[in-house]
């Protein structure tokens, strides 16, 4: 029994070990960019993400818990304007998001404190594309050194793929619609 137990102590200091070195290859950044094409006025699009009350329709997030409290600053259009948000989805907790930086029908910059997450940016660009408007919406996160942190990382960035993908998609749903 000593002898197995022995043994077992050891795969598993192997395996943590193997784990601890394997997280030094992954990325210490985990960076998300999607890109739709939307056939619709720029300022039409733009408007999507520069009225805040607009986030409420095609919100990746309000849409995972359509019970989430959202509550807007006065004004809720343009650079300062904010929301605050409060979910009982554990996944999306509490936070504050911030429109930190309004370039008009060009470049909208956020800025989002989650009380259980932390902070993170995220940029949206509008770019004129002949008759359409191509939306960029990116974000970068510094994970830091931590092994755990770098997995999670990777997790994270699956499922940010897919929530941009349904953001921008609500998006051109609304900007083509009205």
């Amino acid at each position: 029994m000593k002898r197995f137990l022995k043994k077992a102590g050891i795969w598993i200091g192997v395996i943590l070990l193997a784990l601890i070195l394997f997280s030094f290859l992954l990325p210490s950044e985990v960076t998300v960019s999607r890109e739709i094409t939307i056939d619709a006025p720029i300022d039409r699009v733009f408007e999507q993400v520069n009225d805040l009350r607009n986030w409420e329709k095609w919100s990746p997030w309000k849409r995972m818990d359509p019970m989430m409290e959202m509550t807007f600053s006065n004004p809720p259009v343009g650079q300062g304007a904010f929301y605050k948000w409060v979910s009982q989805n554990k996944q999306l907790g509490s936070g504050t998001m911030t429109l930190a930086q309004v370039r008009t029908n060009e470049e909208i910059v956020t800025a989002l404190h989650s009380d259980d997450w932390g902070d993170a940016n995220a940029t949206f660009l509008f770019k004129h594309k002949g008759k359409e408007v191509e939306v960029t919406w990116t974000m970068a996160n510094n994970l830091g050194v931590m092994p755990w942190s770098k997995y999670f990382g990777v997790m994270m960035k699956s499922e940010l793929t897919k929530q941009f993908d349904q953001g921008l998609k609500g998006i051109k749903f609304y900007a083509e619609k009205s």
